[in-house]
């Protein structure tokens, strides 16, 4: 007897996304739905696996509000990032540095400052939400550029061995050796200049950079700090999954389909990227899930301590490091910043473990067997 499963809302929803998704792929390769149903099978029971642990539902909402205010955050903001009110209207010098005039902060619940102000009296609100796009933009750039060359480096180490492989790893080593921090740290403080530099002798570059981070024009020469960070952090994160990539290649390599695909004479690239890579990935991928979190916490923790991102541009880590000054009479400024980070951390870190088990054959199958058979599935026995 062919299982049934009882479904629920989610798991309509899951039928229709896995349904669309594979009629977009069919749109590029023709006749690929009919070819993979297995695959497409096998990507609805994952997903009916993670309807039903709720940690992980937890986590992936958490993650698609980020996304989105990531992405929309800064055209949902009340004021620009920049917007300055008039001077009149504020407390001077509480306490200001010496030859600086500084906004007293204050916390009025209104329409128009929801959540109170910041240190040079912009809405704090606002500043929350064009620094999820700061946030977001940093964590995509580090991942999708600092990953793949770690992945990349390890298959290629893993995969040939030998004097390459030793060569790879002892450079690896030589990164893993110092903390992570303390190397992003080292970084983005040398670094700032020469970027700036490199920049602004780049016009598309710059221009590129500008509307990721929803920045305007006047903000080109903030742009080396906020650089240096992302370039720090993409050398610290490459080593870890170079070395991981290594592991699963050395294991996976010794197989008999990896035998049979020499055979025949396939080249060692396709082996490592079409057979090799597809049977590592899941693992990957998990570690991949998680470190977004990391990578959020670190551009956080870089900022607070004065790197990256410098005012006006917007950055959870600044805003919290700019407040401590006037903490605890403006508590907002600590507060609800560090609250999305913790949140934004959380949900990736919920949806990783999630993830860990929904790629697991083992616990997957395990949370399949718990799904209630349908009523008509039981009568049929």
């Amino acid at each position: 007897m062919q299982e049934e499963y009882k479904k629920g809302i989610l798991d309509r929803l899951a039928d229709k996304f896995v349904y669309a998704l594979g009629s977009f792929i069919s749109l590029f390769k023709k006749g690929w739905k009919e070819k993979n149903k297995s695959k497409m099978e096998e990507w609805r029971l994952m997903l009916y696996a993670l309807n039903r642990s709720p940690p992980a539902l937890i986590g992936l909402v958490l993650v698609i509000g980020f996304i989105f205010l990531g992405i929309f955050g800064p055209h949902l903001a009340p004021w620009k990032y920049n917007y300055f009110p008039s001077l009149e209207n504020w407390t001077v010098q509480y306490p200001a540095p010496p030859g600086t005039s500084v906004y007293l902060p204050y916390s009025h619940k209104t329409i128009t400052y929801p959540l109170g102000s910041d240190n040079y009296g912009r809405d704090l609100l606002s500043m929350l939400l064009h620094g999820a796009r700061t946030s977001f933009v940093i964590s995509i750039i580090v991942i999708f550029l600092g990953v793949p060359l770690g992945i990349i480096l390890g298959l290629i180490a893993g995969y040939h061995g030998g004097k390459i492989d030793e060569l790879i790893m002892r450079i690896t080593d030589m990164f893993l050796a110092f903390p992570a921090l303390i190397l992003a740290i080292a970084l983005s403080a040398v670094l700032p200049q020469r970027l700036q530099m490199f920049v602004q002798s780049h016009v598309v570059l710059e221009k590129l950079t500008l509307l990721l981070f929803a920045l305007d024009r006047r903000e080109v020469g903030n742009l080396g700090n906020l650089l240096s960070v992302i370039f720090a952090m993409i050398i610290v994160w490459w080593p870890a999954y170079a070395r991981i990539t290594r592991g699963s290649t050395l294991t996976e390599k010794e197989k008999l389909y990896i035998e049979a695909a020499r055979a025949i004479g396939l080249s060692s690239r396709t082996i490592m990227f079409k057979h090799i890579l597809p049977n590592i990935i899941g693992p990957i991928l998990v570690y991949i899930t998680l470190d977004f979190g990391g990578v959020i916490l670190m551009e956080a923790g870089l900022s607070f301590l004065g790197l990256g991102a410098t005012p006006p541009i917007a950055d959870w880590g600044r805003i919290v490091y700019d407040g401590i000054q006037y903490f605890p009479r403006a508590w907002w400024l600590i507060f609800y910043p560090g609250l999305l980070v913790m949140l934004v951390a959380l949900g990736w870190n919920l949806l990783g473990d999630g993830f860990r088990d929904i790629l697991d054959p083992k616990t997957r199958r395990s949370i399949e067997f718990k799904v209630k058979k349908s009523e008509e599935a039981e009568s049929n026995v």
